[in-house]
């Protein structure tokens, strides 16, 4: 059986604003992964922060509240080498 993986990601505008927000969801106690934006999603700096989609309306609220530039938010299941990706709409 094939690997299979679900996780939220935010995609950033600059690197400099990924590992800010990274270190603002760290503060808030949520645990978040710098990694590179999946090619399927061809906006921003090439990073992203992966973190567990049921802290997704959390991450959500506190991207509201610091305001920090997205490029967007998505949804990833990975099954094999197959990748589906979901927009959040925020």
């Amino acid at each position: 059986m094939p690997l299979q993986e679900k996780f939220d990601i935010l995609s950033f505008r600059s690197r400099q604003h990924a590992f800010h927000f990274s270190k603002i969801l760290r503060d808030h106690g949520i645990a978040s992964q710098i990694m590179s934006t999946p090619k399927e999603i061809l906006l921003g700096c090439g990073l992203s922060l992966r973190f567990s989609p049921y802290m997704t309306d959390r991450v959500i609220r506190i991207y509201k509240q610091f305001n920090s530039p997205i490029t967007g938010c998505y949804h990833l299941e990975r099954t094999g080498s197959e990748t589906r990706i979901t927009r959040i709409p925020i």
